[in-house]
Protein backbone atom coordinates (compact mmCIF):
# COMPACT_ATOMS: atom_id res chain seq x y z
CA UNK A 1 0.00 0.00 0.00
CA UNK A 2 3.01 1.85 -0.70
CA UNK A 3 2.40 5.48 -2.44
CA UNK A 4 3.79 7.58 -4.65
CA UNK A 5 5.02 10.84 -5.60
CA UNK A 6 6.44 9.84 -8.84
CA UNK A 7 3.69 10.95 -11.29
CA UNK A 8 3.76 14.80 -9.65
CA UNK A 9 6.21 16.11 -12.30
CA UNK A 10 9.24 15.92 -9.51
CA UNK A 11 10.84 14.08 -11.77
CA UNK A 12 12.36 12.01 -8.86
CA UNK A 13 11.83 8.64 -7.95
CA UNK A 14 12.19 6.79 -4.91
CA UNK A 15 12.58 3.02 -3.78
CA UNK A 16 12.87 0.04 -1.48
CA UNK A 17 16.13 -1.15 -1.60
CA UNK A 18 16.89 -5.33 -1.93
CA UNK A 19 18.73 -7.55 -0.03
CA UNK A 20 21.63 -5.85 -0.60
CA UNK A 21 21.01 -2.65 0.47
CA UNK A 22 22.01 0.19 2.92
CA UNK A 23 24.50 -1.24 5.92
CA UNK A 24 22.73 1.33 8.67
CA UNK A 25 20.13 3.92 9.38
CA UNK A 26 22.16 6.98 7.93
CA UNK A 27 23.35 10.18 9.47
CA UNK A 28 21.00 12.66 11.11
CA UNK A 29 23.59 15.55 9.69
CA UNK A 30 22.36 17.74 6.93
CA UNK A 31 19.25 17.33 7.48
CA UNK A 32 16.40 19.66 9.01
CA UNK A 33 15.06 18.01 12.20
CA UNK A 34 12.57 19.83 14.67
CA UNK A 35 12.20 17.44 18.13
CA UNK A 36 9.50 18.32 20.71
CA UNK A 37 7.39 21.28 20.30
CA UNK A 38 9.65 23.44 18.30
CA UNK A 39 8.36 25.06 14.73
CA UNK A 40 8.77 22.69 11.83
CA UNK A 41 11.09 23.23 9.32
CA UNK A 42 9.65 25.41 6.57
CA UNK A 43 6.82 26.15 8.41
CA UNK A 44 6.02 29.62 9.74
CA UNK A 45 6.08 28.15 13.12
CA UNK A 46 4.10 26.29 15.31
CA UNK A 47 1.21 29.43 15.64
CA UNK A 48 0.08 28.16 12.05
CA UNK A 49 -3.81 28.14 11.72
CA UNK A 50 -4.03 26.29 8.85
CA UNK A 51 -5.77 22.95 8.82
CA UNK A 52 -5.79 21.92 12.67
CA UNK A 53 -8.33 24.49 13.72
CA UNK A 54 -10.70 22.47 11.72
CA UNK A 55 -9.89 19.15 13.45
CA UNK A 56 -12.98 17.02 15.79
CA UNK A 57 -12.85 18.37 19.22
CA UNK A 58 -10.57 15.10 20.47
CA UNK A 59 -7.75 15.91 18.65
CA UNK A 60 -7.53 19.60 21.22
CA UNK A 61 -3.94 19.28 22.84
CA UNK A 62 -4.62 17.37 26.60
CA UNK A 63 -4.01 14.23 28.04
CA UNK A 64 -3.83 10.85 25.99
CA UNK A 65 -6.58 8.62 25.98
CA UNK A 66 -6.24 5.61 23.42
CA UNK A 67 -8.79 5.50 20.62
CA UNK A 68 -11.01 2.86 19.20
CA UNK A 69 -9.24 0.82 16.48
CA UNK A 70 -9.68 2.45 13.16
CA UNK A 71 -10.73 0.82 9.99
CA UNK A 72 -8.85 -0.08 6.84
CA UNK A 73 -9.66 2.64 4.28
CA UNK A 74 -12.88 1.64 2.33
CA UNK A 75 -14.69 3.29 -0.58
CA UNK A 76 -13.31 5.10 -2.98
CA UNK A 77 -9.73 5.89 -1.15
CA UNK A 78 -8.93 1.86 -0.26
CA UNK A 79 -10.19 1.86 -4.71
CA UNK A 80 -7.78 4.32 -5.78
CA UNK A 81 -4.94 3.03 -3.76
CA UNK A 82 -5.39 -0.45 -5.38
CA UNK A 83 -6.24 1.12 -8.85
CA UNK A 84 -3.00 2.89 -8.75
CA UNK A 85 -1.00 -0.21 -8.01
CA UNK A 86 -2.74 -2.33 -10.47
CA UNK A 87 -0.99 -0.31 -13.21
CA UNK A 88 2.56 -0.54 -11.97
CA UNK A 89 4.65 -3.21 -12.57
CA UNK A 90 8.56 -4.01 -13.00
CA UNK A 91 11.35 -3.84 -9.77
CA UNK A 92 9.25 -3.70 -6.65
CA UNK A 93 10.17 -0.18 -6.03
CA UNK A 94 8.09 0.65 -8.99
CA UNK A 95 5.21 -1.60 -8.00
CA UNK A 96 5.28 0.20 -4.67
CA UNK A 97 4.49 3.46 -6.47
CA UNK A 98 7.89 5.01 -6.50
CA UNK A 99 10.22 6.16 -8.46
CA UNK A 100 13.94 5.20 -8.19
CA UNK A 101 15.00 2.79 -5.20
CA UNK A 102 17.62 5.26 -3.87
CA UNK A 103 14.95 7.80 -2.75
CA UNK A 104 12.30 5.21 -1.51
CA UNK A 105 15.64 4.11 0.71
CA UNK A 106 16.43 7.90 1.88
CA UNK A 107 12.58 7.81 2.99
CA UNK A 108 13.29 4.42 5.20
CA UNK A 109 16.39 5.98 6.79
CA UNK A 110 14.44 9.00 7.61
CA UNK A 111 12.03 6.85 9.01
CA UNK A 112 14.41 4.71 10.94
CA UNK A 113 16.26 7.13 11.98
CA UNK A 114 13.38 10.06 13.56
CA UNK A 115 12.10 6.64 15.57
CA UNK A 116 15.77 6.64 16.56
CA UNK A 117 15.25 2.04 15.76
CA UNK A 118 17.05 0.00 17.81
CA UNK A 119 16.22 -3.29 17.09
CA UNK A 120 12.73 -4.58 18.12
CA UNK A 121 9.21 -5.64 16.85
CA UNK A 122 7.91 -3.50 14.17
CA UNK A 123 4.82 -3.22 11.99
CA UNK A 124 4.87 -2.47 8.46
CA UNK A 125 1.67 -0.81 7.45
CA UNK A 126 1.30 -0.54 4.19
CA UNK A 127 3.43 -3.04 3.46
CA UNK A 128 3.49 -3.43 -0.16
CA UNK A 129 5.67 -5.67 -1.88
CA UNK A 130 8.11 -5.76 1.63
CA UNK A 131 10.90 -3.97 0.52
CA UNK A 132 11.02 -2.34 4.33
CA UNK A 133 11.32 -6.10 5.61
CA UNK A 134 14.67 -6.46 3.33
CA UNK A 135 15.87 -3.13 4.67
CA UNK A 136 15.78 -3.72 7.82
CA UNK A 137 17.07 -6.74 7.67
CA UNK A 138 19.99 -5.41 6.08
CA UNK A 139 19.89 -2.44 8.71
CA UNK A 140 19.78 -5.62 11.69
CA UNK A 141 22.43 -7.50 10.06
CA UNK A 142 24.73 -4.58 11.06
CA UNK A 143 23.71 -4.32 14.74
CA UNK A 144 23.65 -8.32 14.84
CA UNK A 145 20.07 -8.08 15.37
CA UNK A 146 17.26 -10.52 14.34
CA UNK A 147 14.50 -9.15 12.46
CA UNK A 148 11.01 -9.16 14.54
CA UNK A 149 9.00 -8.03 11.27
CA UNK A 150 4.80 -8.03 10.57
CA UNK A 151 3.68 -6.34 7.71
CA UNK A 152 0.00 -5.60 6.87
CA UNK A 153 -1.65 -4.39 3.29
CA UNK A 154 -5.38 -4.22 1.83
CA UNK A 155 -3.85 -5.25 -1.83
CA UNK A 156 -3.77 -8.59 -2.05
CA UNK A 157 -1.43 -8.65 -5.02
CA UNK A 158 0.78 -6.68 -2.52
CA UNK A 159 0.81 -9.37 -0.13
CA UNK A 160 1.36 -12.10 -2.23
CA UNK A 161 4.35 -10.50 -4.17
CA UNK A 162 5.54 -9.70 -0.57
CA UNK A 163 4.90 -13.48 1.06
CA UNK A 164 6.04 -14.72 -2.83
CA UNK A 165 9.59 -12.86 -2.15
CA UNK A 166 10.14 -14.41 1.60
CA UNK A 167 9.50 -11.44 3.88
CA UNK A 168 7.69 -13.34 7.18
CA UNK A 169 4.09 -12.53 8.97
CA UNK A 170 2.68 -10.79 5.77
CA UNK A 171 -1.46 -10.58 6.20
CA UNK A 172 -4.44 -8.83 4.37
CA UNK A 173 -5.91 -6.20 6.12
CA UNK A 174 -9.59 -6.19 4.94
CA UNK A 175 -11.48 -3.13 4.50
CA UNK A 176 -13.42 -2.55 7.97
CA UNK A 177 -10.26 -3.68 10.54
CA UNK A 178 -6.84 -2.34 11.94
CA UNK A 179 -3.58 -4.24 12.88
CA UNK A 180 -4.13 -5.46 16.05
CA UNK A 181 -1.40 -6.66 18.47
CA UNK A 182 1.38 -4.17 19.71
CA UNK A 183 4.77 -3.70 18.20
CA UNK A 184 7.74 -1.60 19.61
CA UNK A 185 7.64 0.41 16.33
CA UNK A 186 5.26 0.95 13.69
CA UNK A 187 6.42 2.27 9.96
CA UNK A 188 4.30 3.40 7.09
CA UNK A 189 5.91 4.41 4.42
CA UNK A 190 3.52 5.74 1.61
CA UNK A 191 -0.03 4.93 2.60
CA UNK A 192 -1.23 8.86 2.86
CA UNK A 193 -0.48 9.41 -0.94
CA UNK A 194 -4.53 9.97 -1.25
CA UNK A 195 -6.56 12.74 -0.07
CA UNK A 196 -10.64 11.75 1.37
CA UNK A 197 -12.80 14.00 0.88
CA UNK A 198 -15.71 12.33 2.60
CA UNK A 199 -12.99 12.35 5.83
CA UNK A 200 -10.35 14.83 5.11
CA UNK A 201 -8.16 14.31 8.07
CA UNK A 202 -8.37 10.15 8.27
CA UNK A 203 -4.71 10.58 9.17
CA UNK A 204 -5.03 11.85 12.48
CA UNK A 205 -7.36 9.22 13.26
CA UNK A 206 -4.96 6.19 11.13
CA UNK A 207 -1.76 8.03 12.96
CA UNK A 208 -3.44 8.13 17.03
CA UNK A 209 -4.24 4.27 16.64
CA UNK A 210 -0.75 3.83 15.21
CA UNK A 211 0.50 5.44 18.59
CA UNK A 212 -1.91 3.53 20.57
CA UNK A 213 -0.22 0.36 19.74
CA UNK A 214 3.41 0.79 19.79
CA UNK A 215 5.68 0.21 22.37
CA UNK A 216 8.63 3.00 21.49
CA UNK A 217 7.49 4.97 18.79
CA UNK A 218 5.58 5.58 15.37
CA UNK A 219 7.12 7.07 12.20
CA UNK A 220 5.25 7.62 8.86
CA UNK A 221 5.39 10.10 5.98
CA UNK A 222 3.54 12.48 4.17
CA UNK A 223 3.64 14.52 1.19
CA UNK A 224 4.11 17.97 1.82
CA UNK A 225 2.15 21.19 1.88
CA UNK A 226 5.64 22.71 0.48
CA UNK A 227 5.66 20.96 -2.43
CA UNK A 228 5.80 22.97 -5.58
CA UNK A 229 2.08 23.71 -7.09
CA UNK A 230 3.28 22.10 -10.30
CA UNK A 231 4.45 19.07 -8.91
CA UNK A 232 0.96 18.18 -6.89
CA UNK A 233 -1.69 16.22 -8.10
CA UNK A 234 -5.64 16.94 -7.66
CA UNK A 235 -6.30 13.97 -6.07
CA UNK A 236 -3.48 13.06 -3.85
CA UNK A 237 -2.89 14.61 -0.10
CA UNK A 238 -0.66 17.09 1.41
CA UNK A 239 -0.25 17.90 4.25
CA UNK A 240 1.25 21.10 6.34
CA UNK A 241 4.40 20.49 8.78
CA UNK A 242 2.91 22.65 11.20
CA UNK A 243 -0.41 20.63 11.38
CA UNK A 244 1.30 17.77 12.01
CA UNK A 245 3.30 19.44 14.63
CA UNK A 246 0.73 20.30 16.68
CA UNK A 247 -1.48 17.05 16.55
CA UNK A 248 1.90 15.70 17.67
CA UNK A 249 2.15 17.74 20.27
CA UNK A 250 -1.13 16.75 21.77
CA UNK A 251 -0.39 13.01 21.94
CA UNK A 252 3.00 13.25 23.22
CA UNK A 253 5.97 15.58 24.48
CA UNK A 254 8.90 13.50 22.53
CA UNK A 255 7.72 13.95 18.54
CA UNK A 256 10.01 14.72 15.45
CA UNK A 257 9.42 15.99 12.43
CA UNK A 258 12.30 15.89 9.37
CA UNK A 259 11.49 17.86 6.00
CA UNK A 260 15.15 18.21 5.09
CA UNK A 261 15.82 14.62 3.06
CA UNK A 262 13.82 15.12 0.31
CA UNK A 263 14.60 17.28 -2.97
CA UNK A 264 12.29 20.25 -3.37
CA UNK A 265 10.97 19.57 0.20
CA UNK A 266 8.44 17.03 -1.94
CA UNK A 267 7.73 15.18 1.81
CA UNK A 268 8.56 14.82 5.23
CA UNK A 269 8.84 12.45 8.16
CA UNK A 270 6.80 12.51 11.31
CA UNK A 271 7.79 10.24 14.97
CA UNK A 272 5.94 9.87 17.92
CA UNK A 273 8.15 8.34 20.52
CA UNK A 274 7.29 6.83 23.61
Amino acid sequence: MSATDSTNGTGETNGSNDADGTNGIGDANGTDSTIGAEATNGTDDANSTSGMDDRPPQYAPGPHTPTPAVAAPAGSRADAITAFHAGLDGPTWNIAGWGSAELQRVRFEALLRAAAYRGGSVLDWGCGPADLYFHLRSVNRSMNLPVDYTGVDLDPRMVELATSRGAPNVALLAQGHAPEGRYDYVFASGIFQFADPEDPLYYLTILEHMYDISRRAVAVNFLSAQRPEAAKAPDELYVDPAVAARFAAALTDRWVIDHGYHPQAGDFTLALLR
